[in-house]
């Protein structure tokens, strides 16, 4: 399919920028094979209908590999390996030049990405199965292999007419845990509700970031800041849906919603929307782009330990959640392992070790993870040979020389201003020269004074400005003496933006009993008993990692939210947290959906010269 979008001047093709708010799902590649179930829908391999041009590249039947890497099975037979190509899993390609394309088709608007995957390719399951021109498709992000564009997923068949296996499930290499649940149908509550949902979940953001900024613990006076609201509150969600008595009170509260019906439908109808500006498209000029965004969800028990069937069903209903066991009692160093394995590979490398040593104990009963991907690219990509080192005064009133990306907007880029504030917003490239996404920039008078009155009004009269400045900007006045007088609009931005990149790992515990949620961390308050009614189960941590890295072709971040379940009196290790940081002066940013409003990312840059 071929973008609409015009820009003034030809694009270059761009690294496409990735934001990542990991969310710790893992899908266990020792599931028991048979029939993958979607809504109660087997899904097979296709008839044999389709034509070649879906798996190898070459036309001639597949080469069955000499050699299968150590760390991945012998080809197995589609039908009995599907149930493991699920959602988070881990596959790998036992053929040659195995074909990549941008839809779970045979077709024109179904672009063959270059080059082919060799054999013995790792591969992260995405998406699908689709069953569409005789194949069974699944979608696929591979490991360490680059496709030309820098597109990082495609879809990709599992197998031939006659059932030789293309793609097969591949040994973890950290193996303890195993997929014990099935999929469910996710009915979509509506747009409406996703929007609430959204709001909520800004709310909580917005009030968590001022809460981190006083936390004595995390010390971050003068620092740079990323967090991913939508991580955090997610992940709490997926915890409130087996909370009960006080205890669900209070993250009502704490997550601004009015009970759990309240809350899943919305969360249920934001996620599919965010997923739904995942694409893959060429341009006018035969480049291929692609923008991600991916969520994912997971629940890691402990093996043995009962979990209510309906607290599994309601977190696989709402979240798309399964449950992989471990063996934290056991082994919580190799529980760990295979916690970090998964979170590397949903954030392609980005976060490799979200849990440190004491992040799981053997008290540890359940760890809940949630993640988010996103690849993306500006419209307007900044030109490298503009960047200049130029003079950015930090928050100590230091002068420190940083490169200085630089564009003229024209009419795209507008300057809103306010109450002690500037801003403007960036716009990512999305399918068919729609922009689903975008990061709105603020840089305020005083940073201290702007963070204090911080909130989701004052961040909607933001936007309101920036959205009126931007219906200003694209009305062309002309003189009425001639006629073919091109016109005007009110004015073009200069803009100076640097390369900026934001490292904060943080522990939430204080920060959200000061919130008010303090019974959760209490094993003698927590109510968990819908999780399971006979443990005295407790959170005994939440830890968050976001990372952003923002340069001329676009943005790179990423995000991993997990929440530890333990059970017993312990109340867990002492908060500690580390982050680097890397704008003329310090700033606030956003990332956001602009569909629903979700804000993903949010922090600010205090001095560009620190990661």
């Amino acid at each position: 399919m071929r973008s609409t979008l015009r820009p003034t001047r030809p694009l270059r093709r761009l690294a496409p920028a990735a934001v990542l708010l990991v969310a710790l799902l893992v899908t266990g590649c020792d599931a028991a094979p048979g029939p993958t179930t979607t809504g109660g829908a087997s899904i097979r391999p296709a008839s044999p209908t389709g034509t070649p041009s879906a798996g190898p590249a070459s036309p001639s039947a597949p080469t069955a590999p000499t050699a299968v890497p150590s760390a991945t099975p012998a080809p197995t037979q589609a039908p009995d390996a599907m149930d493991a190509l699920t959602r988070g899993a881990l596959a790998v390609t036992v053929t040659e030049d195995l074909r990549v394309r941008s839809q779970p088709r045979v077709a024109a608007d179904s672009v063959k990405h270059t080059p082919t995957l060799p054999v013995g390719t790792q591969l992260v399951v995405i998406g699908g199965p689709v069953a569409a021109s005789g194949y069974t498709w699944i979608q696929v992000s591979p490991i360490g292999f680059e496709l030309r564009g820098n597109v990082d997923a495609g879809w990709v068949a599992v197998a031939d007419h006659d059932g030789t296996a293309w793609v097969a499930p591949a040994t973890d290499p950290t193996p303890g845990y195993e997929l014990a649940s099935v999929r469910v149908e996710r009915p979509d509550a509506g747009a409406a509700e996703a929007k609430a949902a959204a709001a909520a979940q800004n709310a909580f953001g917005v009030a968590l970031y001022r809460r981190l900024l006083k936390e004595p613990s995390l010390a971050l006076a003068g620092k740079g800041v990323a967090m991913s609201p939508y991580s955090v509150a997610t992940a709490l969600a997926m915890v409130r849906a087996g909370a009960r008595g006080v205890t669900a009170a209070e993250l009502d509260r704490v997550l601004r919603v009015r009970g759990w019906d309240a809350l899943a439908g919305g969360l249920n109808s934001l996620d599919q929307r965010l997923t739904s500006r995942d694409a893959a498209w060429v341009d006018y000029e035969d480049d291929p782009h692609w923008l991600a965004l991916r969520t994912a969800n997971m629940a890691f028990g402990q093996e043995g330990f009962p979990i209510e069937p309906a607290y599994l069903e309601r977190i696989a209903r709402t979240f798309g959640a399964g449950l992989g066991t471990v063996d934290f009692e056991g082994r919580p160093d190799a529980a760990r392992e295979a916690i970090n394995a998964w979170v590397a590979r949903q954030t392609l490398g980005r976060i490799p070790r979200l849990l440190e040593e004491l992040d799981v104990r053997e008290s540890t009963r359940l760890v809940l993870v949630n993640a988010i991907y996103l690849k993306a690219e500006w419209v307007r990509p900044f030109l490298p040979e503009n960047t200049r080192d130029r003079a950015f005064t930090t928050a100590a009133g230091a002068v420190v020389t940083v490169s200085t990306m630089t564009q003229f907007g024209g009419q795209d880029i507008v300057l809103a201003s306010g109450d002690g504030w500037r801003a403007t917003e960036l716009r990512y490239l999305g399918m068919d020269g729609t922009t689903p996404l975008a990061m709105t920039l603020i840089v305020p008078n005083d940073m201290a004074a702007f963070e204090r009155r911080l909130s989701t009004a004052l961040l909607g009269r933001v936007q309101a400005r920036i959205t009126a400045e931007g219906k200003r900007q694209q009305k062309a006045e002309f003189p009425a003496d001639e006629q073919d007088a091109c016109g005007w609009y009110p004015y073009q931005v200069r803009l100076f933006l640097p390369r900026f990149g934001v490292d904060t790992r943080a522990r939430l515990i204080e920060p959200l009993k000061a919130m008010g949620m303090p019974s959760a961390f209490d094993a003698s308050t927590a109510d968990f008993t819908g999780i399971n009614p006979d443990a005295m189960l407790y959170i005994g941590g939440v830890i968050h990692q976001a990372n952003i890295d923002v340069d001329e072709e676009g943005t790179t971040a990423s995000a991993a939210t997990a929440i530890g379940v333990d059970t017993g009196g312990c109340t867990g290790p002492s908060p500690r947290t580390t982050k680097v940081l890397r704008f003329d002066k310090p700033f606030v940013y956003l990332v956001r959906d602009v569909g629903t409003g979700a804000i993903l990312f949010m922090g600010r840059v205090m001095d560009p010269t620190k990661r």
